[in-house]
């Protein structure tokens, strides 16, 4: 990519030799002043284009590849997800894009998206934990068995799980369900359009890290609330781009977490076509117990689900 840093080095080159040749013009150098100027800034010039070429070129060699994996690749996925509904959870901050790709990919695989649940970032917010905790205790269902060690987020996770998922399918969105939906819905923690029936399979979509990138450690609610959605549905996988493995990413966090990598997936390259394809392989292998860390980014279990989980559960 273009490296603006130098680009404002070279502006403030530029300027100090026009004021070279300024000086030099009203003096002997008065040639020699003008070529240094004129030298310089051809130099910048070609530099820039230079780099402008590069860029193009990084540009076209993705399109390339993004295409050529579209076009190979192509019905890999058809069938992996019949019969299963899945639903899409997003981070405050999720690319809306990105989501979409996720949506579509699941979609070619047979899959059924029932709703997209937004979470909003008074959710995690520290200082809404007076309100979470209570209203978690108010949800809950006689359904609902929460672990003796489980924290306030592993046990709302839990409770949205219930409103629009389930650990078998088939299942649909009761009087229960709906009350759970209605009051985080009403508390401002979470947005969606209900469901006709409870998911099975859950997709979490992580954001980018915002700038300045937050400790690690601030992703630990977020954690404990994946977790939680896993506990009370057949599956989930957190899905989200390079940036969010790293420090001060979701992603980073999770797995950091020896608990929550046992039983929940992760891909790292959601935002490619390849990464989309990814999510839907880890949701056949979390549909079978199984959980996986797959992307490009420290990610221990290699790019994808292995070639036997790839080629069956058709």
């Amino acid at each position: 990519m273009i490296d603006f840093r130098y680009h404002i080095v070279s502006i403030v080159a530029i300027f100090f030799a026009l004021g070279a040749g300024v000086v030099l013009g009203a003096g002997p150098l008065k040639g020699a002043g003008s070529d240094l100027v004129q030298a310089q800034a051809d130099k910048d010039r070609a530099t820039v284009e230079d780099q402008r070429e590069q860029l193009i070129q990084a540009k076209a060699l993705d399109k390339y590849r993004d295409d050529y994996v579209a076009k190979v690749t192509a019905g890999l996925t058809d069938g992996k997800l019949t019969g299963k509904q899945i639903v899409l959870v997003t981070m405050p901050n999720a690319a809306s894009d990105m989501t979409d790709s996720i949506q579509d990919a699941v979609e070619q695989a047979g899959g059924q998206v029932t709703t997209r649940v937004s979470l909003d970032s008074k959710l995690f917010d520290p200082g809404q934990r007076q309100l979470v905790e209570p209203l978690v205790n108010d949800l809950v269902t006689s359904d609902i068995d929460f672990p003796k060690e489980s924290n306030t987020y592993q046990r709302a996770g839990m409770i949205l799980a219930r409103g629009v998922a389930a650990k078998e399918g088939a299942k649909i969105v009761d009087s229960d369900a709906l009350k759970i939906i209605n009051g985080l819905a009403s508390a401002k923690l979470v947005s969606l359009k209900t469901p006709k029936d409870r998911a099975s399979l859950i997709v979490v979509v992580a954001a980018k890290p915002p700038t300045p990138l937050p400790d690690n450690s601030s992703y630990n609610d977020a954690v404990d609330f994946a977790e939680g959605l896993d506990g009370a549905s057949a599956g989930v996988v957190v899905a989200g781009t390079p940036e969010s493995a790293q420090n001060g990413g979701l992603l980073k966090s999770l797995r950091g977490d020896a608990d929550a990598t046992k039983v929940l997936s992760s891909v790292d390259v959601a935002n490619l076509p390849s990464g989309q394809m990814t999510v839907v392989f880890a949701l056949v292998e979390q549909a079978t117990g199984k959980a996986g860390q797959y992307g490009g980014i420290d990610a221990k279990n290699g790019v994808a689900p292995s070639a036997d989980m790839v080629k069956g559960n058709n």
